[in-house]
């Protein structure tokens, strides 16, 4: 196995494993709030954003998520631009304040380095709005960099519940021999696997507690566009993106 494959792997059996716990008692406060008619709205900014698109309108996907896709903060619109953004104060109310959002609703965001302005701003805002709160980064590259928020914070001492996705300080996990430089960063398969653990958990709470859990069912299976569409009508108009 390449040393890439083995360490993510063991991360992933690590941030799953470690928080065992966060995750039962997440997936249970989601599957609350699901079943009072609330949504998940996710946002990451840079490579973050996969977070969002990741769990949005996917064959075997709950269609509870809003995922929050700011072309500012996206790669695609200019990488440079995206990071000075992520670090402007202010920039998260511009784009969440014409959200549909309550109190049932649920909050992830999602930053590596948890210590710009956006994630941290934009946790402080949705928690104003009485959600709960989640963040998923790198405990250990937050815990050695001073956060840019005026309050001091980095998201992961904000959220009501945070998880660690065991991620090297600096995201890379590799090292060349005879060098400093660093390769393979594992922030985003291990994010990626532990929010889709956290989704499946809260898929099985809802349909423990005989809730019918809204899943999309792939676009490219016979018979399955007319039970996508009712799913669809039923929540476009708190997921805008349903469109």
């Amino acid at each position: 196995m390449h040393p890439y494959v083995d360490g993510v792997v063991k991360k992933i059996n690590q941030s799953v494993n470690e928080q065992s716990e966060k995750l039962e008692n997440a997936a249970a406060k989601l599957a609350d709030r699901v079943e009072q008619g609330g949504i998940l709205h996710v946002l990451g900014s840079g490579h973050s954003h996969m977070m969002a698109e990741e769990i949005f309108y996917r064959a075997g996907g709950p269609v509870f998520v809003n995922p929050i896709l700011d072309p500012g903060i996206m790669l695609h619109n200019g990488a440079l631009k995206s990071s000075y953004i992520e670090r402007l104060s202010g920039y998260a109310e511009a784009i969440l304040a014409d959200l549909d959002l309550r109190e049932d609703d649920v909050f992830l965001a999602v930053s590596n380095s948890g210590r710009n302005h956006l994630p941290i701003e934009a946790a402080n805002y949705m928690q104003e709005k009485g959600m709960l709160t989640l963040s998923i980064s790198s405990f250990a590259h937050s815990k050695s960099v001073q956060s840019r928020h005026s309050s001091g914070k980095r998201l992961f001492e904000l959220t009501d519940i945070s998880f660690d996705n065991y991620g090297e300080i600096g995201d890379a996990s590799l090292t060349l021999p005879d060098s400093d430089e660093r390769y393979g960063p594992t922030s985003s398969a291990v994010g990626i696997v532990l929010l889709q653990t956290l989704i499946s958990m809260t898929i099985e709470e809802l349909a423990e507690r005989g809730t019918n859990p809204p899943l999309f069912r792939s676009a490219n299976l016979d018979g399955s566009e007319e039970r996508n569409r009712a799913l669809i009508e039923h929540y476009r108009k708190r997921v805008p993106l349903l469109r």
